[in-house]
């Protein structure tokens, strides 16, 4: 069942945006859906899920529900900036962030 929600999500978008929304490379993206990647399918099926699982939308604790997309940006910009934001609602969202178990 996850496989094909992932078949579907690079079907409609690309691997490359997919990779990037779940946060694997696009190889092992690649590998999972040719049924060949080495690595363990327990991580990444429970990424695909996290991201993709609700109807294609991910559960934020501070946003609520945001697209796949929306949630990888906002990761990258909490690894980046963290506790650097000067604005009291994103300094709780990147601390949210950095503690989410969606990304883990």
């Amino acid at each position: 069942m996850w496989i094909e929600i992932l078949r579907k999500e690079v079907e409609a978008k690309s691997p490359k945006i997919v990779a990037a929304e779940i946060g694997y490379s696009r190889t092992t993206v690649d590998l999972v859906l040719k049924g060949t990647y080495t690595g363990s399918l327990d991580k990444v099926k429970e990424r695909v899920m996290a991201i993709y699982g609700h109807n294609g939308n991910v559960i934020c604790d501070v946003l609520g529900v945001i697209s796949p997309s929306r949630c990888a940006d906002n990761w990258d910009r909490a690894k980046r900036i963290g506790n650097r934001a000067s604005n009291p609602d994103t300094l709780r969202l990147y601390n949210t962030c950095l503690r989410c178990s969606v990304r883990k």
